[in-house]
């Protein structure tokens, strides 16, 4: 019987340490026409400083989420249609709160590389109706950042990523170090979960009139005194801790969780002899986000 006994115990470390040397492609694999339905919830909670005062605003928004497939091209970037549909979103501004309940479905065009970094929202490298480094309240896919070849878990490795500025001038550093943590069930799907802390470095002046052609949501007015902003320079930094389950068989996101915080600095151009009444500037934003992306 101990001789037994101690045969199970090494069969089962065995098996253990082979299973854990496996080493494992985590690269995104999409296929067209494929479509996955995720439970999508994101949250922001940032203090607005300007010329003395400090206006706390949080954000907290819920809905579900489709992602289709629409095309994948020769380099493995798919590119992603996602409609958010039974939305609520509540804002809370100084202590105001106000709930929204949209009653037509929101639409956004992506583009993923294979190794989960977002290429372009809606056709930009930065997304028209958000600031830059805000993408968890832009809705879409959340993923860490995966690797180039084949690892197995406890593997470690970084990227860097540059995005320029395609309204003006400036751009994004980004920097991630990324680790295979283990292997577990989303539901019924076998995971690989890796976790990804990316740091952003932004030094970004943007043209107005270059965001006005792309259409969707503006940053301000377009009418009164708002006709003086010429541009808006923003720096600072964001950082994401990013932890992602990729279904091991499927090679898609199973699931993703993110928490992460920004410190930067708004300025604005202004036409000369013109003043813009509560912009003046600078304009600090301070605080934490955070997004869950789970399967519906």
């Amino acid at each position: 019987m101990k001789r037994l006994a101690l045969l199970a115990l090494f069969f089962l470390v065995g098996c253990g340490s082979l299973g854990s040397s496996q080493t494992h492609n985590l690269s995104l694999a999409y296929k067209a026409a494929d479509s996955y339905k995720y439970t999508l919830h994101a949250t922001i909670n940032y203090t607005v400083g300007a010329e003395g005062l400090s206006i706390p605003f949080k954000l907290d928004m819920s809905g579900k989420e489709t992602v289709t497939v629409k095309s994948v091209d020769s380099n493995g970037i798919a590119d992603l249609a996602v409609n958010l549909t039974d939305l609520t979103v509540k804002t809370t501004t100084n202590g105001v709160t106000n709930t929204t309940l949209p009653t037509e479905a929101a639409s956004v065009e992506m583009k993923v590389a294979a190794d989960g970094h977002i290429v372009s929202v809606n056709g930009s490298a930065f997304g028209s109706g958000s600031l830059p480094g805000i993408t968890n309240t832009q809705g879409g896919l959340l993923s860490a950042i995966l690797p180039d070849k084949p690892v197995k878990a406890g593997d470690t490795w970084t990227k860097d990523f540059d995005q320029t500025n395609p309204t003006g001038t400036g751009s994004i550093h980004a920097t991630s170090n990324s680790k295979y943590l283990r292997d577990e069930k989303v539901g019924s799907v076998d995971a690989a979960v890796v976790q990804s802390k990316i740091t952003s470095n932004l030094d970004l002046t943007f043209d107005l009139s270059a965001l006005a052609s792309q259409g969707g949501t503006s940053l301000f007015p377009s009418t009164g005194n708002a006709n003086a902003l010429k541009g808006i320079t923003m720096k600072g930094t964001t950082t994401s801790d990013v932890t992602s389950w990729i279904d091991s068989n499927a090679r898609r996101i199973a699931q993703t969780k993110s928490t992460g915080d920004i410190d930067a600095t708004m300025s604005f151009d202004l036409a000369p002899g013109t003043t813009l009444p509560g912009f003046t500037g600078p304009i600090s934003i301070k605080g934490t986000q955070s997004g869950d992306m789970t399967p519906a």
